[in-house]
Formats: C-alpha cells, structure tokens, sequence
C-alpha cells in the first residue's frame, strides 16, 4: 500500500511523533511519501520520499496577503487555491491508495485535493487544531467542509474524541491512535531511596504550566527544603520565569536547563527521582493532545505528578490517579508532590511499575502503527465517503 503524508512542515523537532510514526510505518511494510510545503532539519529527519510543495514566492501577492492574514492567527486562506493546484499535481503524481494529513487545519486546507482525486482520506487531530481553532467561524466553516468527505478521523484520546465530535464530526469516523513511543529506547528502572528531585520536559509557554510547577516548588520547600526542580525547554516564558525564581529566591531549588538535545533529556530523566508536568487551558484556549514525555516519563520508571487536563487522565493508570491534581490549582500540585516525597520506596516502585505497564500496554509505538495500517487497509478497502 502506498500512503501519501501531508504534512505542513517536515520535520519540526517539536513534532518528533510525526517523524516516528512515518518512519515506522514504512518500516513495518508500507510505501510512504511525504507532501510538504516546506523542509525542515533535513540532516537530523532524514527520509528519502519528500516532496516540497513550495508556498508563492514571498512578493507574490497572494503570499504577501496570506502573511498579513496569518498574523491575525485565524490563517492565510488566500494561497489555498494556489497550494492545492499545486498539491494536487505532485499528490497525482505519486498516485498513493490513501492520503493521510495531519493536523486538523492541514486536513482542511488539502481536502479538495484527496475529493478531486478520489483518494481516501484521514486526517489526525493534535491538541490546538480541536482545542483553539474551532473558536474562529472561518475554521468552524472549514471543518464542516471537512467532515463529510474525511474517511477517518483520529485522535489522541477519548477526551480528545469528543472534543471533535462537539465540532460536528461524526462520531463513526473518530478513532483513538495513540501518540507513542519506540518503548526499546527508553530503560526500565525502579525508584531507589526517595523523591527529592523533580523534572519536567516541554516549551516555555503558558500551557505548559510552569509557573503553577515553580509556586507549587515554592510552598514545597517549607516542609522539605530538599526539593529540586530541573526544567528542560524554552520558549516565549524564558525571561518571566527567570525573573520569577530570582525574585522569590528560589535558585538553590529551580533550575531552567533550556533546550538541550534528546540524549541528555533522557540522562537528566535517568538521574530525577519523580516527573512534574502542570498543563493546563491557555488564556488563548490552546491545550495538549496527550504530551509524549508523560510516555517516555513512565517507561523509564519515574513516578509522575500532572494535572486533570484534557488527554492526561488517559495516560496514567488508575491507581496512579492519586497523583492527578486539578489543573492551575498550586495548592493541590503542591499536596501531590509532598504526598510522592512521603513515599517509601516500596510505594514509589509499585507506582513506577503501573506507569511502565500502562505505556507498554497502550503507548507502544510498534503496536499503534499497526493499528493505523489496520485502518488504512479499512478505508481503502470500504471508504466511509
């Protein structure tokens, strides 16, 4: 089978999960070519089938109109008709059984193309696409457009699902795919002594919930002074956060490690005792999918801490749920990780093996890709259309 993947941009580093997906999917058998309007860390992504589909020259009208669209944040629909022209030409071209395009705006934007040319169709949601988008009317419209002529829909959790359906798709199209992990990559290993120290991996915005995760530190540190916390990432937060540890003197106890490359994300999860990740709704509405390094948290044995926020829930165990807190709320964050710092070792080891079983369970990289193939073999074979 011959799969035709749509992607904006191939490949941000941020978006490791596509990159995976499509490398083990070719992996395990099927022909995959990449469509993309731009080509991104070509040397870090490597994959031989990419076609680039360019946008218009940057003083082309249309591409100057779009941009000052863009800036707007709804989107820059006046080079569409000219993309699609020119997707559809390099798609035809590639002659694939299935096009599969990720990211709900990207599927709107290329659902001409796979209705012209008769190809079925899946798109995937990600996490703004459902959560932030749908406020416009003009994406609302677009989405309606999509779904009578999308095959499959699929989506990162059941919270995620229905999030879809309350945008009007129906709801026999939505299936859950789960974001995963190559599950080989990550070591296994059991909590010894107990908690002290606390990661957390991901940009420094406000969903992320940093600020939540350096209060809760803050009132932490009155019944146990010993309390670390080393976050990985930047982002637009940078400077406030800064400012924020040195005005509350909290620099013996939070760090900002900043970005730093992949093999040493998973040395400073290998040397931390616990995982803290304090999503939570932007002002703006965006929110997460379910974020991977909750996957990566649990399959190298640490004990994670998180909040009640959309797809999160779904991927800790239930008796792990103890350690949810509601989103935004400090107070009860901070309880949750005192309650982990109380912690025998005995404890920290049966909640470190429910996490690893969980993501073997239902975040198995090999396991969902197989699953997809199923559904595309499903689409080609009895389009919903």
């Amino acid at each position: 089978m011959k799969v035709c993947q749509s992607c904006e941009l191939f490949s941000k580093l941020s978006e490791t999960f596509i990159y995976d997906y499509i490398r083990e999917i070719d992996r395990q058998g099927e022909g995959q070519h990449v469509v993309a309007l731009h080509r991104l860390n070509e040397e870090e992504r490597p994959f031989p089938n990419v076609t680039v589909v360019p946008r218009p020259s940057r003083w082309n009208p249309l591409n100057v109109v779009g941009q000052l669209s863009a800036r707007t944040g709804i989107g820059d629909f006046t080079v569409w008709p000219h993309l699609r022209d020119r997707l559809e030409d390099a798609v035809r071209e590639i002659d694939p059984d299935v096009m599969h395009a990720h990211f709900g705006t990207n599927g709107a934007m290329v659902r001409p193309v796979a209705q012209r040319l008769g190809l079925p169709f899946v798109v995937t949601f990600y996490g703004a696409d459902v959560s932030q988008k749908p406020s416009h009317p003009v994406w609302r419209s677009e989405y309606s457009k999509l779904w009578p002529v999308v095959d499959k829909v699929t989506v990162l959790s059941n919270e995620m699902g229905e999030s879809v359906a309350q945008i009007g798709c129906p709801r026999e199209k939505i299936e859950i795919v789960h974001l995963s992990r190559n599950l080989d990559e990550f070591t296994y290993q059991a909590p010894e002594g107990r908690v002290e120290t606390f990661l957390t991996v991901g940009r420094l915005t406000e969903k992320k919930g940093h600020f939540d995760a350096i209060r809760a530190v803050k009132n932490v540190v009155k019944s146990h002074p010993a309390v670390r916390l080393r976050i990985v990432g930047d982002g637009p937060l940078r400077d406030s956060l800064e400012t924020y540890i040195r005005e509350q003197g909290l620099e013996s106890h939070v760090r900002l490690l900043g970005a730093i490359p992949n093999r040493e994300v998973a040395k400073e999860m290998d040397e931390a005792d616990a995982f803290l990740l304090c999503s939570k709704e932007a002002s703006g509405g965006d929110r997460e999918g379910t974020p991977t390094v909750l996957v990566e948290a649990q399959a190298m044995g640490l004990p994670c801490v998180s909040t009640h926020h959309a797809g999160i829930p779904e991927m800790l165990p239930e008796e792990n749920h103890h350690l949810l807190a509601p989103e935004g709320d400090v107070h009860a964050i901070s309880d949750r990780m005192k309650g982990l710092m109380g912690n025998s070792e005995e404890q920290l080891q049966s909640i470190a093996e429910a996490g690893r079983a969980m993501v073997d369970r239902e975040y198995n990289l090999q396991k969902e890709v197989s699953r997809l193939r199923e559904l595309y073999s499903a689409v080609v074979e009895e389009p919903t259309q």
